[in-house]
């Protein structure tokens, strides 16, 4: 079974589809327009929450981050003058820079994703919806916001004027997803919000 997957709600609906359904036999393909920097490193939100909810750190009282993380860091960085756009927990954090340390090192998404995976133990397949840069981006009264400011810094207060997919006009289905797609019947587009 493949589950498209974007935000906290489908998270939530793999959760009880694994009553039903092995790990094994679940491959989510995940929302990347929402990915940003933080500090030198991507941050991909939504591949997190699901590779955190296979692997049992989620977070479910709020459903992203990791469970009885710690902000040690984060703290330290505002007590410098460092705001971050995410408040991202250590243990959070630490998957962040392995993703990027694999990317600097020339490892694609969908690779550095792979191997989070493995290295988490996770037996469902978790692939990034695509390789390339594509942001959500929202003209507000207050001006364009990637999505993560719209949302985390500004909390969706400012009225929206326009939305637009930067990048979207790039990005192509990688290997590993179009054999995703061409062995499995049975696709779940699931919700983003609950």
């Amino acid at each position: 079974m493949i589950v498209l997957s974007g935000g906290t709600g489908t998270p939530k609906l793999l959760q009880g589809l694994r009553r039903i359904i092995p790990d094994e036999e679940i491959t989510v393909i995940v929302n990347t327009a929402e990915d940003i920097m933080v500090s030198g490193n991507l941050v991909t939100p939504d591949v997190d929450t699901v590779l955190y909810l296979f692997s049992g750190y989620l977070d479910v009282r709020k459903w992203w981050g990791i469970q009885s993380d710690t902000f040690h860091t984060n703290n330290a960085l505002k007590r410098l003058g460092v705001n971050e756009k995410l408040m991202l927990g250590d243990a959070d954090r630490a998957t962040c820079i392995f993703r990027s340390e694999l990317m600097r090192k020339g490892a694609s998404l969908t690779d550095a994703t792979l191997q989070l995976s493995s290295a988490l133990g996770i037996k469902s397949r978790v692939l990034p919806m695509c390789d390339e840069k594509v942001d959500t981006m929202i003209n507000t009264s207050q001006g364009l916001m990637h999505f993560q400011e719209f949302w985390v810094g500004a909390r969706g207060e400012p009225d929206v004027i326009d939305l637009k997919i930067e990048g979207i006009e790039k990005a192509k289905p990688t290997t590993e997803l179009k054999e995703a797609l061409d062995s499995e019947d049975n696709v779940i587009i699931g919700p983003s919000n609950p």
